[in-house]
């Protein structure tokens, strides 16, 4: 096995946007779920407490990444319209 040298590390998680703020998080045993921010949809829309309800979902809470909106499609060549489809968070991955 050949030594090797980690130089560098980039992430971010729900309530941390780099390691430090991550380790943190974790230190003091804090969860990043939150509630489903306001910006992102209407929860009350979506929402139904009965897992059975077609069409719904039982949670009110996530994972959720901020600046999401400052991803830039046409640098990817994705197009405006696909853009607009994608989750969010999956342009940040």
């Amino acid at each position: 096995m050949k030594p090797i040298a980690i130089i560098g590390i980039g992430c971010r998680f729900p309530q941390a946007n780099n390691p430090e703020e991550f380790w943190q998080l974790l230190s003091n045993g804090i969860d990043g779920i939150t509630e489903i921010p306001k910006e992102r949809w209407n929860i009350d829309e979506y929402y139904d407490e009965n897992p059975e309800t077609q069409g719904k979902m039982n949670s009110r809470h996530g994972g959720f990444l901020s600046q999401v909106d400052g991803f830039d499609p046409n640098f990817f060549g994705i197009s405006p319209r696909e853009a607009l489809l994608m989750d969010p968070q999956q342009p940040l991955s």
